[in-house]
């Protein structure tokens, strides 16, 4: 779906919008690594004007299946999150707004409405995702030889005492100069 910046802007009243799309195909297309199902997507919002940009305040809302970071196991998750991006038609407005605002340039007079709901949902992923079991057991993955730690493993680590026989080596990585 796009949207015409110059009609958005003829709007004097605020524009509401209620739509449910499916995205599933295109957001597994652009991010294959990062989602393996969506369920259609709600979006309903309200574009507004003010001076010479299109505001876009909008919730979006679905249910996603991503694989965990850790085993790569599919993991069930519900998004529901709201956005508000600042749409302009002339990149050298772009930088006469406060630099925490969201500012796009609508490209060819066209906000791409698809685009906009599939980047805004892939960048509520978390970084870390794990399955319920994953969470519970708190096991982390290990090989032949490998094993990854947690930090509070790795600090516990860092905390305990030095062989004595190998405390000397370290006054071989000291960085101040003698004198």
């Amino acid at each position: 779906m796009e949207w015409y910046f110059t009609e958005l802007r003829k709007h004097k009243e605020p524009f509401q919008f209620d739509e449910t799309m499916d995205l599933e195909q295109s957001l597994i297309e652009r991010f294959p690594d990062v989602v393996i199902k969506c369920s259609p997507i709600s979006f309903k919002g309200v574009v507004t004007n003010d001076r010479d940009s299109v505001i876009i305040d909008a919730e979006i809302g679905c249910e996603l299946t991503v694989p965990s970071s850790r085993s790569l196991t599919p993991v069930h998750m519900h998004l529901d999150f709201t956005i508000s991006e600042i749409y302009v038609d002339d990149a050298s407005i772009i930088s006469s707004f406060p630099q925490e605002d969201v500012v796009m340039l609508a490209q060819d007079d066209k906000i791409d409405v698809d685009k906009l709901i599939e980047d805004n949902v892939v960048l509520q992923v978390p970084m870390q995702v794990l399955t319920p079991e994953e969470e519970q057991a708190g096991i982390m993955p290990s090989g032949s030889e490998w094993q990854v730690i947690s930090e509070a493993d790795d600090e516990s680590e860092q905390d305990k005492p030095v062989d004595p026989r190998l405390a000397k080596l370290q006054d071989l990585f000291n960085d101040k100069p003698e004198a």
